[in-house]
């Protein structure tokens, strides 16, 4: 996965290997200071014309400017099929969420209050304001302990970003490295729930209750969660993600 803000700290040695400071490099390349700085805060990223001229001017190529290298980044290990359906056992390395995450032990143990106490604007302007997001970008609901107690769970809606440097308003989780078990809401998978469509959170019942008894795994107990990664706007697809450990 593309890791926005690391290649934003890779522009930067490379400026100032050369030194140049950010108004120098905008005046040779026809761009605004600020555009160079906003690239180099991975907050966003430069166009192919401007990767071009960086490239010349830092005196290296295209190739070397967007290596960020293959750290950081999750591993499949393992596919599994059930009929037409695919599992995937996937190494995801540690990570860090950043957006709304709210706690049932800060609502008397109630989770459903938790979870009323934030609308739908809340969660995505927090998840908008999250820094360093790593790429592509991906909107995420975190199930934090959602196997206890209600009154030890928590539910977030995050992004995985580089930092958890974030700004103010905006919650932090650390998720340690972890293996996972993957599946997608493709029609394949939802014909195993006998269904024509599924969401993603009908996924983690199906791979708790058969897939991991079936193909010798537990649940993790490493602190990594449960996540939903969707690929859409509208968050009608994507991936389930499910913590787990070998028997």
């Amino acid at each position: 996965m593309f890791n926005q803000f690391i290649f934003g700290e890779r522009l930067k040695s490379w400026r100032r290997a050369k030194n140049f400071t950010q108004d120098q490099v905008a005046a040779k390349i026809g761009v605004s200071g600020q555009a160079v700085s906003k690239w180099e805060k991975g907050e966003c990223l430069p166009d192919v014309y401007n990767l071009k001229l960086l490239g010349r001017l830092y005196r290296v190529s295209l190739d070397d400017l967007l290596d960020t290298g293959e750290e950081g980044t999750e591993k499949v290990v393992e596919t599994v099929k059930i009929g037409g359906a695919a599992f995937e056992i996937v190494e995801k390395p540690a990570a860090i969420f950043a957006g709304k995450i709210v706690y049932a032990k800060d609502f008397g143990g109630n989770m459903h209050q938790a979870l009323s106490s934030v609308d739908e604007t809340q969660k995505r302007l927090a998840c908008e304001k999250a820094a360093g997001c790593v790429l592509p970008i991906c909107d995420i609901t975190l199930s934090v302990n959602f196997w206890l107690e209600e009154s030890r769970r928590a539910m977030g809606f995050v992004r995985e970003t580089a930092t958890a440097d974030q700004p103010e308003g905006v919650d932090v989780y650390k998720m340690p490295a972890s293996l996972y078990i993957r599946a997608y809401t493709d029609r394949d998978t939802a014909y195993l729930l006998a269904k024509k469509e599924c969401d993603i959170w009908e996924l983690f019942a199906y791979i708790r209750n058969w897939f991991m008894p079936a193909h010798g795994f537990r649940m993790a107990g490493n602190g990594a969660q449960e996540m939903e990664v969707f690929d859409t706007a509208e968050h009608k697809t994507g991936y389930a993600y499910m913590p787990v450990m070998r028997i």
